[in-house]
This record gives structure tokens, sequence and C-alpha cells, in this order.
């Protein structure tokens, strides 16, 4: 059920018979479930991206020591000349260019589900929230329509 169909069913509640319309607690219950749906949802997609990230960076480090730092020493040794080595730098610059573009890529994705994941979240516990003020207020109509008991006398008490 969508948010607009849920929207259209609470407007409708009071207009349509009784046996189409589900009660206000079914749909308050719906709207809760799928409000957790989507912070489970979100909150793996940020745990995914931000994991990627780290592995993405992490990934640098061995790319770097295996492949850049060997030929920097062979140059300094004098065992490699650069003169015959700038088709290797390019595509050294193409790996690196790539991985930094993922690192980037991965660190604004986690960023925008986390941005996601507090705005659901905070809208899921305000909705929570006047979910259970409803309650309260149906339960103290409840308690006003009961008649009032008489005090108990001095003997009763105790």
């Amino acid at each position: 059920m969508t948010e607009k169909e849920l929207g259209r069913a609470l407007l409708n509640l009071g207009m349509a018979p009784p046996s189409t319309t589900p009660s206000p607690q079914v749909l308050t219950r719906r709207i809760l479930d799928r409000d957790r749906r989507r912070i489970r949802w979100l909150t793996g997609l940020a745990t995914l991206f931000w994991v990627l990230t780290a592995g993405a960076i992490i990934c640098l480090w061995p790319f770097y020591v295996m492949v850049v730092a060997p030929r920097l020493r062979a140059y300094q040794a004098g065992r490699a000349q650069l003169a015959d080595d700038w088709s290797d730098w390019a595509r050294v610059g193409d790996w690196a260019a790539f991985y930094a573009l993922v690192c980037i890529a991965c660190l604004l994705l986690a960023a925008l589900c986390t941005l996601l994941l507090i705005l659901v979240s905070r809208r899921a516990t305000l909705r929570q929230i006047n979910a259970n003020l409803v309650e309260i207020s149906e339960q103290l109509k409840l308690l006003r329509h009961l008649p009032p008991r008489e005090p108990l006398s001095p003997t009763e008490t105790g």
C-alpha cells in the first residue's frame, strides 16, 4: 500500500461502508510496518555503501604498494627508464582514477543513504508518537464515559 493509498483510506474513513474500510488501528499498523521496512532497507543500503567506501579506500593501498612503489624504486635505482614506461603509467593513472571515482561514488551514496535514513526514521518516530497519542486519547475518552466510583470508607481500605 503506497502513501497516497493510505492517505486516501484515512480521508475516506468515515465516508466508506464499514466493511470495505480498514479500521484506523489497521491503517496505523500498516503505516508503521511500512516505515520499519523502509528503515531496515535504508540501514542496509547505508551500511553497504559505507563498507564499500572503506573497502575501496583499503584497496588503494595494495595498488600503490604492488604497482606504483616498485616502479618508483626501479627508476631510483636506475633499473628502469621513464621514457620506456609512458603507456604503463597511463594505465596506472587510469586505474587510480577509476578507484578514486569508485571511492567518491560510494562515499556520496553512503552519505545520501545516511541522510535519507535520518529523515525517514525521524518521520517514522513522529508517526509512532502520533499513533500512541491517538491510542491514549481513545483510552481517556473511554475513561470519561465510565460512571464515577464511590470513594472507599476508612473501614474498607484497611
